[in-house]
């Protein structure tokens, strides 16, 4: 069993069955003048989380433990598009 030093006490985890998993960490989502901010959110709070998710990554590369990333993408044509998420929102925002 490892361990790491948390609050409001550690955590135990088998090495085995453990990994990161980062989800939409895309800079389209969380920079200025990209979707994110097109859509009128404040990035700034989206920001504020990725040097903690860097270390974070680099903790658990530097533990040899696995790191497994996802983003949302799509065809060029967005041919595989749900039509709910394509037609939701402003107009001059939406996804393609």
């Amino acid at each position: 069993m490892a361990e790491i030093a948390a609050q409001p006490f550690a955590f135990a985890f088998k090495r085995e069955t453990t990994a990161l998993i980062v989800i939409d960490m895309q800079r389209d989502f969380a920079e200025p003048g990209g979707f994110g901010a097109s859509l009128g959110n404040d990035v700034s709070r989206v920001t504020a989380i990725v040097p903690t998710v860097k270390r974070l990554i680099e903790g658990f590369r530097a533990a040899g433990l696995p790191v497994i990333h996802t983003m949302e993408c799509h065809r060029p044509d967005l041919s595989d598009l749900p039509p709910a998420k394509r037609d939701r929102g402003n107009p001059s925002v939406r996804i393609g």
